[in-house]
């Protein structure tokens, strides 16, 4: 290393330029004040970001600290108060998960928020995951860049140490602020920092350099299992979030683990831990026909119905108890599920004239409803006929029931009753049904 300066951080930064806009994380602490400082000296585009957790009684000082640095280098910044909810994770996994989210939420399309990780950090983390019992994807530690929001998360001190930050700060008379938590042991991290790091480097000199570049193996060899999962998962099927249960079982235990970690990702969800989705991919596969068997984790949930793994958000949203009047001439949004849309057509969907006759109103599933189709005798269950066509238990509970008047013509754009059809030549009205993915990228699937 050559040591850090604002032509070093310049060459750092090539890959993401240009760059629209420059957001920096900026905490007030050494490492986020030399980002900021260089980035500003090079001449981005640079805003700020300081995320107030207020976990610390100081934490609003903290805030003023930053405005004032920022005013003085002549940087809008931006203070996020945010609300840290422990889920069970634990303080710090939630503050980093709060921290994250008012990161993705800032980014317009293009814009890049850069964070002040170094070296040691990439160490720590891998030291860190080591201990933990990680695997080959955890050893690739700290990612230098990745998709965050509508812009990208990148990290371009990864190639410098504290050592040469501190003395680049020091250099440029930089001040900031420490946080007392980073020298708390009661925090794995911190502990590491201040009791295991040093004690290892009396004994193997260069050890954060020897673990980066353990983490640079990691993440070749995790890159080309990942190549070779997306290969494999273009051919099992055009839907994204459903897997053939009976393709799957091809594959050996290792290969299925790594299918399903790919699938996962690619929809934009975190996989759960190894250990837990290996024992609930066994569970999955292993369960009898008639068994409805679910793996559910806190950013995904995958369930299993006729052959098939269907990968869905944990919660799914709760249809209303009331119905909703709808005005066919505009599109009607309900929040979490989706958006329905009545499109004019000639002898196709509802018969136009029925539904200025009587008030259409929206509903969902209450039990005992039936219906009569086209071609059919006499009405059937509706859970029947939702049946017979492979629709899962989860998707049938958030199907659109239309009404008009008191009778049920339509579920969703699936299925319509005879009594409301459009004949050859009449007027009709086609029904569209969409899921929104602005909230969860994995809706619930048909």
């Amino acid at each position: 290393m050559g040591g850090f300066s604002v032509a070093a951080f310049a060459l750092a930064m090539r890959p993401w330029r240009p760059i629209p806009r420059l957001w920096i994380a900026y905490s007030g602490g050494c490492d986020s004040t030399v980002l900021l400082h260089a980035a500003v000296t090079s001449g981005l585009p640079v805003s700020a970001l300081h995320v107030d957790h207020g976990l610390h009684p100081e934490s609003g000082d903290w805030a003023l600290h930053c405005r004032a640095r920022c005013q003085a280098l002549g940087v809008p910044l931006r203070v996020e108060p945010v609300t840290v909810r422990d889920g069970g994770e634990g303080l710090e996994a939630a503050a980093r998960k709060a921290r994250y989210q008012a990161y993705a939420a800032i980014l317009a399309p293009g814009e890049c928020i850069a964070t002040a990780h170094h070296v040691d950090d990439q160490a720590e983390t891998v030291l860190l995951r080591i201990l933990r019992g990680t695997g080959i994807d955890g050893l690739a530690g700290i990612p230098a860049e990745r998709e965050l929001g509508e812009g990208r998360l990148i990290r371009p001190l990864l190639g410098f140490c504290r050592a040469e930050l501190v003395a680049y700060a020091t250099r440029h008379e930089l001040s900031w602020i420490d946080d007392p938590a980073n020298r708390c042991d009661r925090h794995d991290r911190s502990f590491l920092r201040e009791h295991v790091v040093p004690l290892l480097e009396t004994r193997w000199p260069g050890l954060a350099q020897r673990l980066t570049r353990l983490a640079r193996h990691a993440d070749a060899a995790s890159m080309l299992t990942e190549r070779w999962a997306r290969r494999q998962l273009t051919v099992l099927g055009d839907d994204p979030c459903v897997l053939p249960v009976a393709v799957l079982a091809e594959f050996d235990e290792a290969e299925r683990v790594q299918l399903l970690r790919s699938w996962i990702r690619r929809q934009g969800r975190r996989p759960p831990p190894e250990r837990r989705l290996c024992r609930g991919l066994m569970d999955l596969l292993r369960a009898a026909p008639d068994r409805q068997p679910a793996l559910v984790w806190a950013d995904g949930c995958i369930r299993r119905y006729r052959g098939r793994l269907y990968l869905l958000p944990p919660r799914l949203p709760q249809p209303p108890a009331i119905g909703l009047p709808w005005d066919m001439r505009q599109p009607l949004n309900m929040p979490e599920l989706g958006r329905l849309e009545a499109r004019p057509s000639v002898g196709r969907g509802l018969r136009a004239q029925c539904v200025r006759q009587a008030p259409v109103e929206v509903r969902f599933r209450q039990g005992g409803e039936h219906m009569r189709l086209r071609g059919h005798a006499r009405s059937h269950a509706l859970k029947r006929l939702l049946q017979e066509r492979g629709v899962p238990p989860w998707v049938r509970e958030r199907l659109p029931l239309i009404f008009i008047g008191h009778e049920l013509a339509a579920v969703a754009d699936l299925l319509l009753a005879e009594s409301f059809s459009a004949g050859p030549a009449e007027p009709g009205l086609e029904l569209c049904w969409r899921f929104s993915a602005a909230r969860d990228r994995a809706a619930p699937a048909l």
